[in-house]
């Protein structure tokens, strides 16, 4: 029979993984995606908007599960930590690395950190619980992109896109967590789409600032060619808006779960194909 998206997401199995992908950062050209300056530095500001991101994660969900009753949830809230803790260290190292090329990453990070620090001392628990699910399924569908869509990286840096393919393949597995961790602690539907349409604005405009300060700071924030590089990237290929906006709708529907859009065969095939990891 088959299964429903509830049983699905229960039935996911995943570790937490170290991964050694045999390269140093160092080693990146300045635009390691596409050699397109705009798509490159579209991905280095989801890099650094990343951590303190993960981070927020892991506190809303830490700061809920006591309500969980389901072993088997609360054991995939372990191996999600695990997961998003490991992500933040990768994208502070990449941080690191654009300070040296001049870029203010970490300045970045320092501002997300000390807002998210405000935002767990005055915000309740389940209104950044409903935050986190509407981060994690953007993160979810822009993953799938990245997995699914041979054009959305085509031209990156081999070596790093084998890095974006481990943490979408990683954001895949737990996506659906925190939806479970909210739906099971009494999260309801206007909270849920609420926190949704506040994040898509929110995360558009974070995004467009830094990726904006990036470009500003390479002299390319006023080239012509830059703004027809990110109207192609956005509309036409790999067209990323209408590539993902069915995805993105569904979030709003109040049957919606996000293994609705079932693609478990992506990770067995990943996994398949992969062994330069330690698990945690």
């Amino acid at each position: 029979m088959t299964k429903t998206a509830r049983e699905i997401s229960a039935d996911i199995e995943f570790p937490g993984r170290k991964m050694d992908f045999g390269f140093d950062f160092r080693d990146l050209p300045r635009y390691w995606n596409d050699n397109d300056a705009f798509k490159t530095h579209f991905m280095n500001a989801l890099s650094c908007l990343f951590l303190e991101g993960e981070r927020m994660f892991i506190d809303a969900v830490r700061d809920s599960q006591h309500l969980v009753k389901d072993e088997k949830l609360l054991s995939q809230v372990k191996s999600f930590i695990k997961q998003e803790a490991i992500h933040g260290h990768e994208h502070h190292k990449f941080s690191e690395y654009l300070d040296s090329m001049g870029y203010p990453a970490t300045k970045v990070e320092d501002f997300e950190r000390k807002e998210k620090k405000l935002m767990r001392k005055y915000m309740p628990a389940k209104r950044r619980l409903a935050i986190t699910c509407a981060v994690e399924h953007f993160t979810a569908i822009l993953a799938h992109q990245v997995l699914t869509n041979p054009e959305s990286t085509e031209g990156m840096d081999p070596r790093f896109k084998e890095m974006w393919t481990w943490h979408a393949i990683e954001e895949t597995e737990h996506k659906g967590v925190c939806y479970d961790v909210y739906e099971q602690t009494g999260g309801g539907y206007w909270l849920r789409v609420f926190a949704m349409f506040n994040v898509t604005w929110m995360f558009l405009l974070r995004t467009a600032i830094v990726q904006g300060i990036f470009l500003w700071k390479d002299g390319k924030l006023f080239k012509p060619s830059t703004w027809k590089s990110g109207f192609n990237f956005f509309w036409k290929k790999p067209g990323l808006i209408p590539s993902i906006w069915s995805d993105y709708k569904d979030y709003y529907r109040r049957d919606f779960h996000p293994w609705d859009h079932d693609n478990r065969e992506l990770l067995g095939e990943w996994q398949a194909g992969h062994d330069n990891y330690k698990t945690v």
